[in-house]
């Protein structure tokens, strides 16, 4: 005797092999999928090594937002026996019966899957919930192994930008967004979905880059005190305005193509290190604050400039890269310039930088 799983479905064909879709409840995802052990070497396996670390973030992610999270359809192949029951009306869509001894391996989703079972746990009116899922034909390990390449090659990852923009739950991102709203002029330089700029882009930021500058002048604060946001924005502000660097842009006057060419002032690591120096500016409690933005304008910016950039953000051959180490010793460097005093931490990073050259 055969007991069988029976699912509204609907059947499809591709490469010329049936496949089915069917709505899964989340509670009888546990039930019916498994894994195969994370210890089976690499070229046994049909799926990859399930990452721990990335499971708590997706099922919070569910927890934190029951009334609107979104899931895509997991892919599965079974291996066993199963019989699709036509309805009168369609013959391809109907009633999907699986044998509960039927093998089912799921070849995209196995961290969505986990996170549920986690989530249901603790919230187990989740249970009664329900994801889509693809089922292909299991045709062995090297079919379910070629799944997996294919169903993951030509997947494109959205740009930190994009992902940034569309974001309307993280109250830090909220907090740019605000800020473009307020100071639209820059925003119409800000490339809101690229990962980097074009050579000849006629933008001045992509939105990615700006947003961690913005949230290094907030410093660490998880609640925004609205001292330290009126802060921000007069800062942000002051530096379009007066930083010739940038309001010669903003004015139309310098293109971005062509400030990028010669200057340094434009690139993701000065931007990141603004946005410390202005956080720094913050905690000082110093009334004449813009005085220091204004000193800005008497750094010399220039690419050739190794006095001052070399081997903090300008490689020897040239090339302007960006780390976080990179970001803290040019904005050390900048500090200096304009009459700051560095703290000991920074101090401390200055004397490694000096041993190293």
């Amino acid at each position: 005797m055969h007991y069988f799983y029976s699912f509204p479905a609907i059947r499809g064909y591709q490469a010329k092999s049936a496949f089915f879709s069917i709505m899964c409840p989340l509670g009888l995802l546990s039930k019916l999928f498994t894994f195969y052990n994370n210890e089976i070497p690499e070229e046994y396996r049909a799926q990859r090594i399930v990452n721990e670390k990335r499971i708590p973030e997706i099922r919070d992610y569910v927890l934190n937002n029951p009334n609107d999270y979104v899931f895509s359809a997991i892919t599965a192949s079974m291996d066993g026996k199963y019989e699709f029951i036509s309805s009168t009306e369609n013959e391809n869509i109907g009633i999907l019966k699986v044998d509960m001894d039927c093998n089912l391996l799921i070849n995209d989703g196995q961290h969505r899957k986990a996170a549920i079972d986690e989530a249901i746990v603790i919230n187990p009116k989740l249970k009664d919930e329900s994801i889509s899922v693809v089922l292909f034909l299991d045709k062995g390990l090297v079919r379910s192994q070629q799944m997996f390449s294919d169903l993951n090659h030509h997947a494109v990852n959205v740009s930190s930008s994009l992902s940034i923009l569309y974001n309307h739950r993280d109250p830090k991102i909220e907090l740019t967004k605000k800020y473009l709203e307020h100071n639209t002029n820059l925003k119409q330089f800000i490339d809101m979905s690229s990962n980097s700029l074009a050579q000849k882009s006629n933008k001045l930021f992509i939105l990615s880059i700006f947003h961690n500058s913005f949230m290094n002048t907030i410093g660490n604060a998880e609640l925004f005190d609205g001292e330290l946001v009126d802060f921000a924005f007069g800062y942000w502000d002051e530096l379009c305005l007066d930083f010739n660097e940038w309001s010669s842009i903003l004015k139309r006057e310098v293109s971005p193509f062509h400030s990028r060419q010669s200057r340094i002032s434009t690139y993701g690591v000065v931007l990141e290190s603004l946005g410390l120096l202005g956080y720094s500016l913050y905690e000082t409690n110093l009334n004449n604050w813009k005085k220091y933005v204004h000193r800005l304008n008497n750094i010399n910016w220039d690419k050739s400039n190794r006095n001052d950039w070399l081997n903090r953000c300008i490689q020897s051959n040239g090339k302007i890269t960006k780390s976080n180490r990179q970001v803290k010793l040019t904005y050390n460097r900048i500090k200096m310039l304009v009459g700051l005093s560095l703290s000991s931490s920074e101090i401390k990073l200055e004397q490694d930088f000096v041993k190293e050259k």
